[in-house]
């Protein structure tokens, strides 16, 4: 868990005024700020120690935060560039955009420009670090503490791409895109009465048929993954259907909205007729999962008079799509040998589990949760409405007081535990046979892929379960993102002992114990840092990238290869 400082304009300059965001930006020249919206995509970013050419202006930054280092003890990491930072940066200018590129006549001047660069990020760490409102006491003891704190600082950054590997990230999040968008079309073509909703989401994207505008996808997704890492970021087309198609993920108009809203809307922007920067490579590839529902929501609303408040569009969604379609068949074709037990038909299916397979005397509960979380919570910071929030989603429905996601756990453990467990009746714990349980609460989106958030929806499971049989072990919690298992698929099908070493592995290191040891502070810091990122890690950060076969991401994509 890497708990990072970002530099504020105080600490480097404590005794000079501070101005506006915009007062810097309007200092540089078109062609920076420009080329600032798609650089700070790449990887390799210049941070505080090399952001200038100039030598000495270096040296002087240098000697500057050094004095802020040593003046405060600081043992952390210190940065001065952020994705969360570069976001916000990219925000202010296409919202400023008349101002910024379309008027700019300034000359260029790299060592001014530079500087004012520098101070503008100063600046925007500021407001970020005032949102992250909590500090964290690396040494602390309560590890629910720790956890939570963890949850307010990552809570809005977890699916921007704040990541130790962004390439393989990307790589996932590609090939899982392209994955869930051809799941979705082939759900959509199995009903003739979903047939304006593929019309729709084509006219969307400019295009005349679904076939083009899938390969379009595609071929756009394998061009953010080269570009990103050759470490380029912009994008030129020279046929029209592709400019047409690239131009429905841009905007003449962005302004700055909370969690970065218009530019997961449109994360391209267009320089000339046929060129464009990625404003950030996530935001494209989110483009054909989270942003296709709301796309389809409107036309589904249109088509059945439905307001735009109503939740109608997002239950259809969620229940027949989400569950019953993707998340079914994936657990289907990856738990597919015969002699797993599966849950039988029975009366009563609204208590039934989402999924449920018994291998032996080893039992897997799957509750899934398509679930989507205001912006006003995402970006608050406030561990407390953070949690209220998840409690709303995971634990009880405070509308009519039923178990949700855990709590549905915790009945289906009861009832296997009292030998009422109607899905699957051989289980009989009264032969004095003992049975593991495996709760698994499997997501629909990666945003709760934040260290903490397993160990503390473990707690409210273990808090809120009942005395249970004595020949029945029950498990740790564990928080499962679908695109992970989509990714790693072909591993877990493998062998029938892929799926359960994985998850003894990670219940294993959430029981770990965390101290750090060392004959100097920072050596305590740094041993128990390492300690606590394992123990609250994700289920997600247990796999290897060995695990997954880049060949399948080359079988996805190799129709677009054109003979000849």
């Amino acid at each position: 868990m890497r708990v990072v400082i970002r530099l504020e304009f105080s600490h480097i300059y404590p005794s000079s005024e501070k101005e506006e965001l915009l007062e810097y930006l309007k200092r540089l020249s078109k062609n920076t700020i420009e080329n600032i919206i798609g650089f700070f995509t790449t990887y390799n970013l210049p941070d505080y120690y090399n952001f200038f050419s100039n030598p000495e202006t270096q040296q002087t930054i240098n000697r500057l935060v050094a004095r802020y280092i040593y003046n405060n003890r600081i043992l952390g990491n210190i940065t001065l560039v952020s994705r969360e930072a570069a976001l916000f940066l990219s925000e202010a200018i296409l919202a400023n955009k008349e101002m910024l590129i379309i008027k700019n006549t300034n000359e260029e001047n790299p060592d001014d420009e530079e500087l004012n660069l520098f101070k503008a990020f100063l600046v925007i760490n500021e407001a970020i670090n005032r949102n992250d409102n909590l500090t964290l006491d690396i040494t602390e003891d309560n590890i629910e503490k720790i956890a939570e704190i963890s949850v307010a600082l990552k809570f809005s950054t977890a699916d921007i791409g704040v990541y130790e590997d962004v390439n393989m990230e990307l790589l996932k999040l590609g090939y899982v895109t392209s994955y869930k968008f051809e799941q979705l079309i082939n759900f959509l073509k199995s009903n003739e009465e979903y047939e304006y909703l593929i019309e729709d989401l084509c006219q969307y994207f400019n295009q005349d048929g679904v076939e083009k505008l899938s390969s379009n996808v595609d071929f756009l997704l394998v061009q953010v993954l080269r570009f990103k890492s050759n470490n380029s970021f912009k994008l030129r087309v020279e046929d029209e259907d592709s400019n047409n198609f690239l131009q429905s993920l841009t905007s003449s108009e962005i302004i700055a909205e909370a969690d970065f809203l218009k530019l997961r809307n449109h994360p391209l922007y267009q320089i000339d007729e046929f060129t464009y920067l990625i404003v950030d490579p996530f935001f494209v590839l989110d483009k054909f999962t989270k942003s296709v529902k709301f796309i389809l929501k409107e036309s589904f609303n249109k088509k059945n008079n439905l307001n735009e408040k109503d939740r109608t569009f997002f239950n259809f969604y969620n229940k027949e799509f989400s569950e019953e379609y993707l998340m079914k068949k994936l657990l289907d074709d990856i738990f597919y040998k015969k002699y797993y037990i599966k849950q039988r038909e029975a009366s009563g299916k609204d208590k039934e589990p989402d999924y449920y397979y018994r291998y032996n005397n080893d039992i897997f509960v799957f509750e899934y949760k398509d679930v989507l979380i205001a912006k006003e919570i995402k970006t608050s910071g406030d561990i407390g409405q953070i949690t209220d929030a998840l409690k709303k989603k995971f634990l009880v429905n405070p509308t009519n007081k039923k178990p949700i996601g855990i709590g549905q756990l915790i009945n289906h453990i009861k009832a296997i535990s009292e030998n009422n467990f109607i899905y699957d009746e051989n289980i009989n714990l009264n032969l004095n046979k003992k049975h593991t349980i495996y709760p698994i609460l499997l997501l629909s989106d990666r945003l709760l892929e934040i260290p903490g958030i397993n160990y503390i929806l473990n707690k409210w499971l273990r808090n809120n379960l009942p005395e249970i049989h004595k020949n029945l072990i029950v498990n740790d919690l564990v928080i499962i993102d679908i695109d992970t298992l989509i990714f790693f698929a072909e591993y877990l099908k493998r062998k029938d002992k892929n799926f359960k070493e994985l998850l003894e592995d990670h219940i294993k290191k959430m029981k770990m114990i965390a101290k750090g040891y060392g004959n100097t502070e920072r050596e305590v810091y740094q041993t128990f840092n390492n300690k606590i990122s394992k123990k609250l890690a994700p289920f997600s950060s247990r796999f290897s990238n060995s695990m997954f076969d880049e060949k399948l991401f080359v079988e996805r994509f190799s129709y677009l290869v054109k003979e000849g």
